[in-house]
């Protein structure tokens, strides 16, 4: 007498069969999605390697089947490389709809968009591509030397199709790494050229210029690149791109990056005795601080007499953004996530008091003494640089926090902070350096 099937292997049978009730059937009496056979195929895999059963990966998805269930071994991994793999465009689409990762790398370290490309399924290619990628787009290459691109910019410059998007990766908890790929059409399957963004850097092109440029130059080829928009007056096509190398994406997908990156890592190794005495004179300086600042009155309360006169607005009117030619951006940070957070203020917040009409004080007209206030701002001058540490609260101020500016410490209580990753003392805005001021 032979061995008993079990209901996930009879499943598994139905799906070659492409019996989409007969799956249904063994699905209510219990039989398992996520069998597998001596080739390590699940019933999923086993449809998206058949173009032939595209309905049943679908039925299969829709009763639940894993999506990114991993078949190991040379030339394997998820259902969504299979179906890259023979160019089953609509299974693919299917997949990526219904949450499969297209940044997995198989044993071969490759992902899905890597396997259509190798095997020139350039269909398959645009749809992992429009789904993964923060911009795509035509834009104008310039590759003509400087003094011909103002004589004829027209001869020197060609059409490429450009896609800015994540690498593959094995660790899905660490920042994503952008990559640029330049195609000559988007019917190419594989790409021309392959920037890895993390080890380049970015010219900003100049949005006063009448037609302008960004250069993206790689590290470690020694190469560069000059793009311009591919028609003259979409400046906003430029800057989508340049964000989109920063990692800002055109286009916010809602599941991006389609990997759940887990709860945030906690330090492992308790705080030192050490540690818990800085964070006290720090609290209490910055209190110190607080305390002993004057609170700041509004110097144009509004009235109802002028209203369009009572307070200058600082804000900024709304438009477009242009950014100046400036030093290159280095684009090995990257990373793919929501914006910064911004700092909190330093400042207490500003308190307005209403008491009726306001009685300002009456100026003097006297004549006024320039020698004595210049001897008073001398005094001030040397009695300035005697500011104690605000740690510490004993040795002088001698450093800076970059980027902040916050003179707040010496230099030893700041490199301190710096190297247990703190933050600046006074705004808590990350140290990137400290730096020694000498007052003269």
């Amino acid at each position: 007498m032979g061995q008993q099937q079990s209901k996930g292997e009879l499943l598994f049978q139905q799906v070659n069969y492409g019996n989409i009730e007969g799956i249904k059937s063994l699905r209510n009496e219990g039989a398992s999605l996520e069998w597998v056979d001596r080739e390590a195929k699940t019933p999923l895999i086993a449809a998206c390697m058949n173009p032939q059963l595209y309905n049943v990966a679908k039925a299969l998805i829709e009763l639940g089947a894993d999506v990114n269930a991993y078949r190991p071994g040379r030339h394997a991994g998820t259902p969504l490389h299979h179906a890259a793999k023979r160019g089953l465009d609509q299974t693919v689409k299917l997949l990526l709809l219904n949450g499969a990762n297209a940044l997995v790398m198989n044993d071969d370290c490759q992902t899905p968009l890597d396997v259509a490309r190798t095997k020139g399924f350039a269909n398959v290619a645009r749809a992992i591509e429009s789904h993964l990628c923060l911009f795509s787009g035509w834009l104008r290459e310039l590759y003509g030397p400087g003094f011909l691109e103002l004589l004829a910019p027209q001869l020197l410059s060609r059409k490429i199709w450009v896609v800015v998007l994540p690498c593959g990766s094995h660790n899905f908890r660490k920042p994503f790494k952008l990559l640029l790929a330049i195609y000559a059409s988007p019917q190419d399957a594989r790409p021309r050229t392959i920037i890895a963004l993390w080890k380049a850097t970015m010219e900003e092109p100049n949005f006063n210029q009448h037609d302008p440029t960004v250069i993206i130059s790689d590290i470690s080829t020694k190469s560069r690149i000059k793009l311009a928009a591919d028609n003259e007056s979409d400046m906003q096509q430029l800057l989508s791109f340049c964000n989109a190398c920063k990692g800002i994406p055109q286009v916010v997908h809602p599941t991006f990056p389609y990997i759940n990156h887990g709860p945030p890592l906690t330090t492992t190794a308790p705080p030192t005795s050490e540690d818990v005495e800085l964070a006290m004179a720090i609290n209490a300086s910055l209190q110190s601080l607080t305390h002993d600042r004057p609170p700041v009155l509004d110097a144009h309360p509004s009235t109802e007499s002028n209203p369009s006169t009572s307070r200058t607005n600082t804000t900024p009117a709304p438009g477009p953004h242009k950014e100046e030619a400036g030093p290159s951006t280095n684009l090995a940070q990257t990373t793919l996530g929501g914006p910064t957070p911004a700092s909190a203020p330093s400042a207490p917040p500003i308190s307005v008091i209403d008491d009726g009409p306001i009685q300002y004080p009456s100026i003097d007209s006297g004549p006024i003494d320039i020698s004595a206030r210049a001897e008073q701002k001398k005094e001030d001058g040397g009695s300035g640089g005697s500011s104690s540490c605000v740690i510490c609260l004993d040795a002088p101020v001698e450093g800076a926090c970059i980027p902040c500016g916050h003179m707040a410490g010496c230099m030893s209580c700041l490199n301190e902070i710096k190297a247990k990753k703190w933050g600046c003392p006074v705004c808590r805005a990350k140290i990137d350096q400290v730096i020694r001021l000498y007052v003269v």
